[in-house]
């Protein structure tokens, strides 16, 4: 999500599978596609059949290498030297396009004099904190004048333009080096350039493809960002054809994405404040995101909304909206980030709600003994899933006793036993009726989160800590009305409230 964040505004797909027959070339990386999404992958294949490239680069050679037009089967893990010599052989070759980067993109903006660049500075950039091992960003912000524009350099003779310090960070990619790294043959990595550059431009187009192959690497979000560079570059974005098709490892992953369930970003894709940055007030929060053009304009009136909906009228002007009960990152929260926490004792619960890590996340041995170093674990399925059941049926074949987390296993409702909003690959919203209700004392996701929210808001009902005000004033009204008809379930939430 950061990758296609960082670069487009919104972490999602920026194209949907049915665009992809307008392609004249696709790459797919981190992609098993003609087995992993075939649905998708039947519009690739129409592409192919009205002349369109198809080029695979994998470690695996799967179906889709064997559909592939070109297969490159590079080493592992070595996908961010592959584009960056692609970002490389685009520009020393001049087979950028020109009046789309210089119109569309930021490549003529001027970056500030303090930013130093890795060859300046050993392998790190400016800005690190060798403590925290985190970057200030200060120096990374564009150059303005007086009047607080950005300045551009439109004759590209500032080696501080954008453009300018993308080729002197990539210079180091050369067809042999990624040869060297990667393990593709020279002449094998070159023609997937030229194919990319001959069917980019303003009559064609070529569109990126990946899986979780990319969104699970250690890497992943420098592969997407790189690819993005890739796509600015030729001019592929926002338009027919185009794109970087991020295709979702389970139903509704970009749905929770949007909603977010991520932990550096609010509703709406607005940024989590951070104890790390200059976020200490609203004012101070809002001039560090705020952003004088697009959507973002309207960034002030987004957080205000948002703590208005949270606090209602505990929120007002004259406490800034209560922004000071809103949580503040103080690190990196992210899945790996977090399963290493856990095993260092770091995390004392876990819940676990539509997702397996001890069978789908990354290094999955590691992911089960992390959930072995926890205090309590919530796991919350249909089935007695792995993550549920590592404590005795784990394959490395760990001694039970040895395990002390308490797990609580709580059932939960398939699919057609609840209502609510699905986003799938393409970020199209379907809404979808419940059709029975669920078996027992299963319950939807959606009713154990209501029915969590409300038992902690009686139980601090009588608090007078001030730590506990911010659940005490959170705005928490999604019952409904009136018992759904014809259900047994007489207190599931209302949906139509929430959304």
């Amino acid at each position: 999500m950061p990758g296609l964040g960082t670069s487009f505004g919104r972490g999602g797909a920026t194209t949907f599978p049915q665009d992809l027959v307008n392609s004249d070339a696709v790459l797919i990386m981190g992609s098993n596609m003609a087995e992993a999404h075939p649905v998708a992958f039947a519009r690739v294949l129409e592409a192919k059949e009205r002349g369109a490239k198809l080029i695979h680069v994998d470690p695996h050679f799967s179906r889709t290498s064997a559909m592939a037009d070109l297969y490159l089967q590079l080493r592992a893990g070595s996908d961010i030297a592959f584009l960056g010599g692609v970002i490389r052989w685009l520009l020393v070759n001049d087979r950028y396009f020109h009046d789309y980067v210089y119109q569309y993109t930021n490549a003529l903006t001027v970056i500030d004099d303090k930013f130093k660049d890795t060859e300046e500075l050993d392998g790190v950039f400016s800005g690190l904190d060798e403590e925290t091992r985190s970057y200030d960003i200060a120096s990374w912000q564009y150059k303005r004048d007086k009047k607080g524009n950005t300045v551009t350099d439109p004759g590209l003779k500032n080696p501080n333009t954008v453009l300018n310090l993308l080729k002197s960070h990539f210079e180091r990619y050369t067809p042999e080096e990624v040869e060297r790294i990667c393990g593709v043959d020279k002449a094998d990595f070159v023609r997937v350039c030229e194919i990319l550059a001959d069917n980019s431009g303003p009559e064609r187009t070529s569109a990126f493809c990946y899986a979780l192959g990319w969104t699970q690497h250690s890497h992943g979000v420098q592969n997407i960002r790189a690819a993005a560079i890739v796509q600015m570059l030729l001019g592929n974005m926002g338009r027919p054809g185009g794109g970087i098709m991020a295709l979702r490892g389970h139903a509704s992953i970009q749905g929770s994405t949007d909603v977010p369930t991520l932990y550096d970003l609010l509703s709406g894709y607005m940024p989590q404040p951070s104890a790390l940055l200059d976020h200490d007030t609203l004012d101070k929060y809002i001039q560090a995101a705020w952003r004088p053009t697009g959507w973002w304009a309207n960034f002030p009136k987004y957080i205000v909304s948002f703590l208005k909906a949270w606090y209602g009228d505990a929120a007002t002007k004259e406490n800034d909206y209560r922004y000071d009960w809103v949580a503040k990152t103080n690190g990196d929260h992210s899945h790996l980030a977090s399963t290493f926490a856990m095993v260092e004792g770091k995390v004392k619960g876990f819940l676990i709600m539509g997702q397996n890590p001890a069978a789908g996340s990354a290094n999955a041995r590691l992911q089960r003994k992390a959930l072995a170093a926890l205090d309590w674990l919530v796991v919350r399925d249909m089935y007695e899933i792995e993550s549920a059941s590592f404590w005795y049926a784990a394959p490395d074949g760990q001694d039970p006793h040895a395990i002390k987390t308490e797990i609580f296993f709580v059932p939960a409702a398939s699919h057609l036993e609840k209502e609510g909003s699905f986003t799938n690959t393409q970020r199209l919203v379907q809404w979808r009726e419940k059709a029975i209700d669920p078996p027992d004392d299963a319950r939807s996701d959606a009713w154990f989160v209501n029915d969590l929210a409300k038992r902690l808001k009686a139980l601090y009902a009588d608090s007078t800590l001030e730590r506990d005000a911010p659940i005490k004033a959170l705005t928490w009204d999604f019952d409904r009305a009136h018992p759904e008809p014809g259900s047994r379930i007489l207190d599931e939430p209302d949906l139509d409230r929430v959304v």
